[in-house]
């Protein structure tokens, strides 16, 4: 969750950010073969470099607030800079993989294009009127063939971000099918509303005696249970086994002890496939840690939610602890 307004203000307003840089990107090549013919190739040169420049000023912006948005919306783990894509249906965190792509490579381009017209346009300044083109090829002149060629760049990688943007805005076949995909199985999903097997926590196998604390979940009191078939891999650290699962129960702390108000529920399930889920419940938040979860008041989160992409990578790191 972002806590600054100012950063919400920059994270929501992504869009116009964007817009101002494309559009000075997309001239910058006219301006650019402008620069070729003698007549005015000092003031065009100048003004290739001058679009150019505020153009990678304000991309710098754009991705800045880019990458917020992205986090705001949980399609960016807080603390990482692309989508983690863990099933090949998650086609909006995909699509937004090569997005942030084209973007970052747009910006590199851009910044040598900058250079490149700071450059030729440093040489007009410094040769006399009457021998700025004297013995220079067509090509050679201006601004030069190769910042033409980075501006050409330039604009396609971020033509591409931009049409990608446009798609995960507004939608096309493929995101509009996976959306209805999502849909149906939430409707066909008998747990799509409450966690019934993960509330039943007390009737699983105790991996532990006592409760203990969990640096990892917030530094809460928790108390681990597992299913019958699952319990002896938990206990030697090994991954879980098909249709195995294992929930923790937490608690507040109540100076230095376990508690009696219950914190979040998590849950960790091995699917028939192999495949590791999530879930994440918390009936009641309390409002001074509302923060935590973007706000609500009550969170139930469930794989493959992008709210839990956190969770997959820590496990795949750790195990099962």
């Amino acid at each position: 969750m972002i806590a600054s307004p100012l950063l919400e203000f920059i994270a929501r307003e992504h869009p116009a950010f964007v817009h101002l840089p494309l559009g000075l990107v997309a001239a910058l090549p006219l301006a650019a073969l402008a620069s070729f013919f003698p007549k005015h190739s000092k003031v065009t040169t100048g003004t290739a470099f001058f679009l150019a420049l505020v153009a990678w000023a304000g991309s710098t912006v754009a991705l800045f607030s880019g990458l917020l948005w992205g986090r705001q919306i949980n399609l960016i783990p807080p603390s990482g800079f692309l989508p983690v894509v863990a099933s090949e249906k998650q086609v909006l965190q995909k699509m937004l993989q090569l997005h942030i792509f084209a973007a970052a490579a747009g910006f590199v381009i851009g910044g040598l294009c900058v250079f490149l017209l700071w450059r030729a346009w440093r040489q007009l300044e410094a040769a006399p009127a009457d021998r700025r083109h004297g013995g220079r090829r067509f090509f050679e002149r201006g601004a030069g063939v190769p910042a033409l060629l980075m501006g050409l760049l330039w604009l396609g990688t971020w033509g591409f971000s931009g049409k990608l943007g446009g798609i995960m805005v507004f939608g096309n076949e493929a995101t509009n099918k996976a959306a209805a995909e999502a849909d149906a199985a939430k409707r066909n999903d008998q747990e799509a509303d409450l966690p019934v097997r993960a509330l039943d926590y007390a009737s699983l196998e105790p991996a532990e005696a006592a409760p203990s604390r969990s640096k990892a979940h917030g530094d809460r009191w928790r108390r681990i249970w597992v299913t019958a078939s699952g319990i002896d891999d938990y206990q030697a650290g090994k991954p879980l086994r098909p249709g195995a699962y294992a929930v923790m129960a937490t608690f507040t702390d109540e100076k230095g002890k376990p508690g009696t108000e219950p914190g979040p529920l998590y849950m960790k399930e091995t699917r028939a496939d192999g495949s590791t889920a999530f879930i994440f419940y918390w009936a009641r938040v309390p409002e001074s840690l509302r923060k935590e979860v973007a706000g609500q008041d009550s969170v139930y989160w469930r794989s493959p939610d992008p709210k839990l992409i956190t969770c997959l990578g820590c496990h795949e790191k750790g195990g099962n602890k």
